[in-house]
């Protein structure tokens, strides 16, 4: 049965449809949520209509708290009969909860809001519906928990972190430690709680090439466990598993997305070439623990990634690798402020995400005044190099002559 979608949003005139549709949604075999959301204080009143309508049924709302400039979300249904106002809660590192902690987390929801919260790897914590009338003293109640509002807008976002070496035998780095550091950073603790930015600024943290918080495409700055050289290689180990059938070398080899794998069959060894591996983690994963990364690790920074932005996505640019990550806050400082300075100059705009603005600028102008890093060109191009990816100088106009050498032998055919 098809419900017919209403022109004008109305909770009450769509209430008819909307039953017909909760209704179906309560029926068949499988859970209901909508049988659960009803057994809260939830408007499903208004999520209904939404469904009965075609649309969301919300839009912007506002809300005044406290010394609070981001972190909530407020909105109303478009009729204006309905409205909500959300807290995000900055998580802990690695999403790590005690129970102590989410049973004063559920205790706060059912006191100040429907007791409904939502956990998202890459958001935080949400708690839905907050009674405007207490928002204030909901504030210092969340504070006296141990915890605070967290972030939305164009603000630092929730730092993301993989689980790292609390519970991952690949971690390189301890990702929980490194967060926590870059979360107390004078300048970044400065700037969490205020609405400066161009556009929202997300900082994440990979323990190994698996990069499980995607820092690539998905940070300003990402930071990913690394290694120098060749992962190591227990070859009695390796033997055992093939000989029980457990790893097949001659497809370990082959699989390698770079060619570095050798399969002795005489000697029955494996060689990886170092200078060659690109740290896939394909062959690890194949043949833990027999196969493990390099002991010299250390942790390579990406800048610029982004999903959404003004020029479309882009996978993070490497910069640098590094000991720490306290060894790159200075240019993550020095990177922040010059996007900030740059929409009084007219350079960034507002929705510019820090990848925006150094393809503006060029990435070797970039590096080399703005973060003051002298370094030499290495091209970045290879076979499936993403549309947006940053570029330098010299990489653009490599590819600005071949498209143009393009247009021109195409034009001429014509």
């Amino acid at each position: 049965m098809e419900i017919p979608q209403a022109q004008k949003f109305d909770v009450d005139e769509l209430a008819p449809r909307a039953s017909k549709i909760m209704e179906r949604l309560k029926s068949g075999p499988w859970p209901s949520h909508v049988v659960e959301l009803e057994k809260t204080q939830y408007p499903i009143q208004a999520y209904a209509a939404g469904l009965a309508a075609g649309k969301t049924a919300w839009a912007a709302g506002s809300a005044k708290i406290r010394y609070v400039y981001t972190g909530f979300i407020a909105r109303r249904t478009r009729d204006g009969k309905y409205a909500e106002l959300h807290f995000r809660v900055w998580q802990p590192s690695g999403q790590v909860y005690t129970t102590e902690y989410l049973t004063k987390i559920l205790d706060f929801a059912d006191k100040y809001g429907l007791g409904l919260i939502e956990i998202a790897g890459q958001q935080g914590m949400m708690i839905i519906s907050i009674d405007p009338s207490k928002a204030d003293e909901a504030v210092d109640a969340l504070r006296a928990i141990g915890t605070d509002v967290g972030a939305t807008g164009d603000t630092i976002r929730e730092l993301a972190t993989c689980i790292g070496p609390a519970l991952c035998e690949f971690a390189l780095y301890d990702t929980l430690e490194a967060r926590d550091k870059f979360l107390t950073h004078p300048k970044i603790y400065e700037w969490m709680s205020n609405q400066l930015f161009p556009f929202k600024f997300k900082a994440k943290f990979s323990g190994c090439p698996f990069d499980c918080t995607r820092a690539v495409h998905r940070s300003d700055f990402g930071f990913i466990g690394v290694w120098e050289g060749a992962p190591e290689v227990d070859q009695e180990l390796l033997r055992r598993r093939i000989e029980a059938g457990e790893v097949d070398p001659e497809k370990l080899a082959a699989d390698c997305p770079t060619g570095a794998i050798t399969w002795d069959r005489e000697k029955k060894e494996l060689k990886i070439d170092g200078t060659r591996c690109k740290k896939s983690m394909h062959c690890i994963r194949t043949a833990f623990p027999a196969i493990k990364p390099g002991k010299n690790r250390k942790i390579a920074v990406l800048v610029g990634g982004h999903v959404k932005g003004r020029f479309g996505g882009k996978m993070g640019k490497p910069l640098a690798i590094v000991d720490r990550v306290e060894d790159a806050m200075d240019w993550v400082v020095k990177t922040v402020e010059a996007w900030m300075n740059g929409m009084e100059s007219g350079i960034s705009k507002h929705k510019d995400r820090i990848g925006d603005f150094i393809m503006k600028v060029s990435f070797k102008k970039y590096t080399e005044e703005i973060l003051g890093v002298k370094t030499p060109y290495k091209p970045s191009l290879h076979g499936r190099l993403g549309a947006g990816a940053v570029l330098d100088d010299s990489e653009r106009k490599m590819w600005l002559d071949w498209v143009s050498n393009i247009v021109k032998e195409y034009d001429g055919r014509l």
